[in-house]
């Protein structure tokens, strides 16, 4: 018997009042239920006693803040639906309340924007709002009024980490309105961590962010000369890697440090941290696992590759040693004569063997090392590279397709139009199938390419092994 025909049975033989008692932490079971964000023992007990959904718990606090404040996405949404008047149980400081606690637990989405246009109808002041269609934006507005108009229900560290928390999940929207209602939450700093916006915008990798506090213009220059609590500035932070991210991400990371790199002083690029490193240093150090897991994650793929270009290449000149020529002058094939089809193979099978040996070359330089001196590579050269060798290989592939059809029209000559036109159809299936399904890794090897491209000769040397300093030199080995 699992969990959940457990409760049901055991709710079955509770009357309305058991399901109401209360812990000693003064949460019901139902509070229990949205805490852990189990949604369907929430729907047994709600099924049973709906008035659960305004019964308080722990803290003074209503189910669906309680799911709320742990992150229960499915939970929150749940509750929401659950009832149409959630707007008669809560008064406006439990809404503020509800709205901050969505946006630390980056749980801000198209319900809560909906929760929150339906609460703030409730006030006199937002009654003419009933009149016309409103925007995600103007409901946030709406609110924004409101807490301006509740000063008592509002603290000074509530809108500075709401705005820290919106920061670091890229929410945009919050934090313009944040700007608009309170402009010198600009300048705020984090009393914990002693990091500014900008900081946060920087060390998230936040890129919406960034541009926002860029565009304000007068702030830039007092907070790019902020450090924070270990001695990094705003160069430090964008060296910085507070989670884990893809293999092929590590490209963003470098291009986010020249961005960086544009609006700051050359003095900073010098400073040191408390560490003593500077944020070239602290660049290689963060990044010097990530490198060889990407260089190792792009070889491995680049071994698999050259297998597969290897068949391909071997397939081609199979055929072209193997395909009986005879009756050159015939006309008896479909669409074009015998000798047009002979030309369309060979051609088919030279092109599709060329871009499969340009293929291999560019998985072999994936593969081997670039030069014999003791240094890395490039993890972004070799990904280029090997984009490159999954074009040439899928395009050789192609061609190969057209070789086999051809090849087919030639030994069997006797078939009709349509079982050609039907090869065709099945073939370009096949090679829409792939993008469609592969897509994700196309469109990362498309960024990845235009990437390295787009970064500047003399930048794709970035914290170089020869530009680091001499004493630092023995511990980083690899370019950027």
């Amino acid at each position: 018997m699992d969990q959940t025909s457990f409760v049901e049975k055991l709710v079955n033989c509770m009357n309305m009042q058991d399901i109401e008692i209360c812990m000693a932490d003064g949460n019901t079971a139902f509070c229990l239920a949205a805490i852990s964000g189990n949604v369907k023992i929430a729907e047994i007990l709600f099924g049973k006693n709906p008035k659960l959904l305004c019964m308080r718990g722990h803290n003074d606090m209503l189910p669906i803040q309680l799911a709320s404040s742990a992150g229960h996405i499915p939970m929150t949404e749940f509750l929401f639906q659950a009832t149409d008047d959630l707007h008669n149980i809560l008064p406006f400081p439990d809404i503020v309340k509800l709205f901050f606690m969505t946006i630390t637990n980056n749980i801000f989405s198209k319900l809560i924007f909906t929760f929150l246009y339906t609460v703030t109808l409730s006030f006199d002041l937002y009654i003419s709002l009933c009149e016309k269609s409103i925007g995600y934006e103007d409901t946030v507005s709406s609110l924004f009024k409101g807490m301006e108009e509740e000063k008592e229900s509002l603290n000074s560290e509530q809108l500075p980490k709401a705005m820290f928390d919106a920061a670091k999940s890229g929410n945009i929207i919050i934090l313009e309105f944040l700007f608009k209602y309170h402009p010198d939450l600009l300048f705020a700093i984090d009393a914990t961590e002693q990091r500014s916006l900008l900081h946060i915008a920087i060390l998230y990798r936040q890129e919406t962010v960034y541009r926002l506090i860029l565009s304000k213009g007068a702030s830039k220059s007092f907070m790019t000369q902020l450090v924070d609590f270990e001695g990094n500035n705003v160069l430090h932070l964008a060296g910085i890697i507070i989670y884990c991210i893809c293999c092929y991400e590590i490209k963003f990371s470098i291009l986010m440090k020249q961005k960086v790199e544009k609006i700051v002083p050359a003095s900073m690029k010098r400073m040191r941290n408390r560490e003593g490193l500077t944020p070239k240093e602290l660049f290689y150090e963060s990044h010097k696992e990530l490198h060889k897991e990407s260089v190792s994650e792009v070889k491995d793929t680049a071994n698999t590759l050259v297998v597969v270009a290897t068949l391909v290449i071997t397939l081609g000149i199979t055929a072209v040693l193997a395909l009986p020529i005879k009756d050159i002058e015939s006309k008896d094939t479909p669409i074009f004569e015998k000798k047009t089809w002979y030309t369309i193979f060979f051609l088919s099978i030279a092109s599709g063997t060329s871009l499969c040996a340009a293929s291999m070359f560019c998985y072999s330089s994936v593969i081997l090392p670039s030069s014999w001196e003791p240094k890395q590579e490039s993890v972004i050269s070799k990904q280029a590279k090997l984009m490159i060798g999954d074009v040439t290989l899928i395009a050789s592939v192609g061609v190969m397709i057209l070789a086999v059809a051809s090849g087919s029209i030639l030994i069997f000559d006797f078939i009709s139009n349509w079982i050609l036109y039907f090869i065709v159809g099945l073939n370009i299936t096949v090679v829409l199938l792939h993008f469609a399904v592969d897509f994700e890794r196309w469109n990362t090897g498309k960024r990845t390419l235009l990437s390295f491209f787009h970064v500047h000769p003399e930048k794709r040397a970035l914290l170089s092994f020869f530009h680091v300093h001499p004493e630092k030199r023995a511990g980083f080995v690899w370019p950027i």
